[in-house]
């Protein structure tokens, strides 16, 4: 019987694969920066590498402000090209201090392939000769004209300003060596954040390591020539929002071990905030709208029971300490709106607890038709002050809850009875008194 060779099948089959496989990993999104930079600005172009289909994305990328900077996004970011195609930014702004996003999107549906760049951006040397800035490129996402994402290595870079540095021969004879030893270099992380911690020995940048707190990291094994070397560690801390480094100089005479420590750093000690939370303690669902101020800020729907959390919010050092929280909510149970204010002093960072009270349809009193129309009156919310007690819960402030009261000028019987009397007891009075003036007087007559 006739059978047919099955391996130009199995070729052709892993040939697609090899195909398809080299696709989904060959696309590479790179920052191209200069090592050094010797003038007042540089140009850093955001690279991408066999694409297809592209068709929007976006990206963020982060640098030490305090050694370049870009001033003025309108002028500073360019519009990137694959081919002959722009692929045009049509948003970008800063994440923060260290960190700007750019989002592309190309017209049309039809998309482009190829290489190219994505953007272009113009830096401005603000740092010393010497200083270094890390070019990392993050939450990078590239879409495809089906929707789909594309998958991407994203590829950072560093720029270090002034010359390279010279390297020493180690003597005039090309007979003369180089004495070289081995140094294992460890990073200590003390902050009680988990940092990103770059270490560069003698401006070369060897590379980032993850350091959970506390913990102590091995980085590698270098070959070091003989004499004085600078290590230096960057990391960035999120408490603080703030890049930071450290520089030490070692004298490298004998194969050795180096271990560099991070510094701790809090949050701002005189920042200016404060933590609200809503406690809901009626029985029905209620959604709140908070306002600080007298301007709204946020709203929510809280669960019976229940506490919201609304976030923090900072405020600025000339403001006035006593700021107003308010909160506003509808009452199904009631079908009435209700609102409640406290004052709070904000002198560190605060936690402030506002809290809905339990209303129900039996607060309200109704009265009869034929009575004048009742007056309603809301009572003033109270007032509360508090200071920080560095304690992070929200302590309690109680105030009054919303009243209703009516006003009836209608007399009631009791006292209409009691007027009545009134009147009865005064009237015989008069009339003893008017006799007695008489009589009185009659007897002076017959005296005289």
């Amino acid at each position: 019987m006739y059978t047919k060779d099955p391996k130009p099948k199995i070729a052709a089959i892993l040939i697609l694969l090899a195909v398809l496989a080299t696709h989904a990993a060959a696309v590479t999104v790179s920052v191209d920066a200069p090592e050094y930079v010797s003038g007042n600005g540089f140009d850093v172009e955001i690279k991408i590498d066999d694409i297809d289909d592209l068709d929007s994305g976006q990206f963020d990328i982060s640098f030490n402000s305090s050694v370049v900077n870009v001033t003025d996004l309108d002028d500073d970011v360019e519009d990137g090209e694959i081919g002959d195609t722009t692929v045009p930014i049509e948003n970008c702004y800063f994440m923060g201090a260290n960190t700007i996003r750019l989002l592309f999107n190309l017209p049309g549906v039809s998309g482009v392939g190829g290489s190219g760049t994505l953007a272009t951006i113009k830096f401005e040397v603000v740092g010393g000769s010497g200083d270094s800035s890390f070019m990392d490129i993050s939450d990078g996402l590239l879409v495809d004209i089906e929707s789909e994402v594309i998958s991407a290595d994203w590829v950072g870079s560093m720029v270090t300003l002034g010359s390279p540095p010279g390297r020493s021969s180690g003597g005039s004879s090309g007979t003369d060596t180089v004495e070289t030893y081995t140094v294992t270099a460890y990073v200590k992380n003390i902050d009680d954040d988990k940092l990103d911690v770059h270490l560069l020995i003698d401006g070369n940048d060897e590379g980032f390591e993850s350091i959970s707190s506390d913990r102590t990291k091995e980085y590698d094994d270098y070959d070091l020539d003989k004499g004085a070397h600078t290590f230096m560690i960057r990391w960035f801390d999120p408490d603080t929002d703030e890049w930071y480094e450290k520089t030490e100089e070692h004298t490298i005479t004998d194969a050795t071990t180096i271990i560099l420590l991070t510094d701790e750093h809090d949050e701002d000690e005189d920042k200016l905030s404060a933590q609200v939370y809503v406690n809901n303690l009626d029985d029905d669902d209620l959604n709140v709208y908070l306002y600080i101020d007298d301007e709204y800020r946020e709203y929510k729907s809280i669960s019976s029971d229940s506490v919201g959390d609304y976030g923090e919010y900072e405020f600025d050092e000339d403001e006035d300490e006593l700021h107003a929280f308010k909160i506003e909510w509808f009452d199904p149970g009631t079908g009435e709106d209700y609102e409640k204010i406290t004052r709070s002093y904000i002198t560190g960072e605060e936690a402030v607890t506002l809290y809905i009270d339990k209303h129900t349809k039996e607060d309200i009193v109704v009265l009869p038709d034929e009575t004048p129309t009742p007056v309603r009156t809301t009572s003033m919310p109270a007032t509360t002050s508090t200071r920080s007690s560095g304690n992070p819960q929200p302590s309690i402030r109680n105030t009054p809850e919303n009243t209703v009261s009516h006003t009836d000028p209608t007399p009631s019987e009791d006292s209409t009875e009691e007027a009545a009397h009134s009147e009865n007891g005064i009237t015989p009075l008069y009339t003893l008194v008017g006799f007695i003036a008489a009589v009185f007087a009659l007897f002076q007559i017959g005296r005289s």
